[in-house]
């Protein structure tokens, strides 16, 4: 089984994540920690420095500096999704198909992939502008102007493809988590 949890930036998908995993019965892919580690793997790390050595820093690729590059370029985010893809794919079709457990999914741009297509339960977590803007100032240390050059290559979502559509504003209600966590038992028991 395949739970997607998605939603824009700093809405709470890893909260989520964490919240319905509280007694480790499924196995978690953060793709956004997947993706972190793969550009730095040999082959990967050396064609992004290729493409963009201005990111080239202390002999690690500094993110910020190569997301504010491709925020503001589409062509450049085209060029650099084609080329992390191949990698990224092989690796998540790894994990997802020698996991044991039930697996969730946590990832902003799972609508545009096959990933999403796959998934038994869908969740999204929605949260305002403001309340985003502040959670990611805070745990990614970048201002303003990063946060609103990568939201805007974000993903629109169509509530209508998911199962349940989480708002989180100011923490989340105790009660719809369980409820949550009940319905995807019984999705698990019916399989």
């Amino acid at each position: 089984m395949l739970i997607g949890i998605t939603g824009k930036t700093g809405s709470g998908k890893s909260t989520i994540t964490k919240l319905l995993n509280k007694e480790d019965k499924y196995f978690v892919i953060d793709v956004d920690k997947v993706n972190h580690s793969l550009i730095e793997e040999t082959t990967l790390k050396q064609d992004i420095i290729d493409r963009y050595p201005e990111t080239l820093e202390e002999g690690k690729i500094n993110r910020k500096k190569l997301g504010m590059i491709l925020y503001q370029d589409k062509e450049k985010m085209s060029e650099y999704n084609k080329l992390v893809w191949s990698y990224l794919e092989q690796k998540l079709d790894r994990l997802i198909e020698t996991s044991k457990k039930t697996v969730i999914i946590d990832w902003m741009m799972l609508p545009l992939t096959k990933y999403h297509k796959m998934c038994d339960v869908k969740i999204l977590v929605d949260s305002s502008l403001e309340t985003r803007l502040e959670r990611i100032k805070k745990r990614d240390n970048v201002d303003e102007v990063h946060f609103i050059a990568r939201d805007k290559n974000g993903v629109n979502y169509n509530n209508e493809e998911y199962d349940f559509i989480i708002k989180n504003e100011r923490g989340f209600d105790k009660n719809e988590i369980e409820s949550i966590r009940k319905c995807i038992t019984l999705r698990k028991r019916k399989k």
